[in-house]
């Protein structure tokens, strides 16, 4: 599942709605992962430049970076209308330095149109909904765009393997999202909602004969591939747990 309207298929501002409220249950390790992030971003704390996010969804990588960066500019790219108004909201502190803009990720028009000079271009849960062959035009358009140090940087569901990691990947996200119901709730009723939401992609998802339309992760090593291929460089794995990851490359 997504943060945001990514696709023309059928994300809902009522799923934005659910996923507002219940995202910090289903992301796993989400304050890990921004950590990741942050420490990825190619930039000192003290330098003026431009970050990209696609999917920006509940703002909270939004936050961290205006946060640890205090001279960025920020481009807050989401599909859905609900998102976009939370993130004004959440945001509204760092709005000198703040445009949030709607987009639909499979479409030219913004890619044409983002911002030059560009550090660096962030997304979370946002480029699997991109066909493998979108993926890698996806790669191909922002290796253009960024600067020469710039980087990519993704956290994003990846496609297991086979059916033996699907399963695995599927354990480790039912434990991940039990862990963190009841760390935040004191019980297991995120873990219920995350079970009666069929949320678990790689549990009701992966190789069904109904799969939600709008998902399409790839392997990673083939989006390594791919990063690779089209002229990034230092591209790698860099936090990997429960199917999810966070990867990309530097120009």
């Amino acid at each position: 599942m997504n943060e945001s309207d990514m696709t023309i298929n059928h994300w809902s501002e009522d799923n934005s709605t659910d996923f507002l409220a219940l995202g910090e249950l289903f992301v796993p390790a989400r304050e890990e992962q921004l950590a990741v992030l942050l420490d990825l971003l190619p930039a000192d704390p003290a330098e003026t430049f431009c970050v990209v996010e696609l999917g920006a969804g509940g703002g909270e990588l939004a936050q961290a970076v205006l946060e640890r960066f205090p001279h960025c500019h920020y481009v807050a790219f989401d599909g859905s209308a609900t998102m976009r108004a939370h993130l004004a909201r959440r945001l509204d502190a760092f709005q000198d330095r703040l445009e949030i803009r709607p987009f639909e990720l499979a479409e030219q028009a913004w890619r044409q149109a983002l911002p030059s000079p560009l550090r660096c271009v962030l997304s979370s849960l946002c480029v699997h909904h991109l066909t493998g062959t979108q993926k890698r035009q996806f790669f191909i358009d922002m290796v253009q765009r960024l600067d020469a140090g710039g980087a990519l940087l993704l956290a994003d569901i990846v496609a297991p393997v086979s059916r033996k990691i699907a399963d695995l990947f599927a354990r480790q996200y039912d434990e991940v999202v039990q862990a963190q119901s009841m760390a935040k709730r004191g019980d297991l009723s995120g873990y219920a909602q995350f079970c009666e939401m069929r949320w678990n992609y790689f549990r009701y998802d992966y190789g069904a004969a109904d799969p939600d339309p709008i998902d399409h992760p790839s392997l990673l090593n083939e989006q390594l591939h791919w990063l690779d291929e089209v002229g990034f460089s230092s591209v790698d794995c860099f936090w990997m747990h429960a199917g999810h990851a966070i990867y990309g490359g530097y120009k």
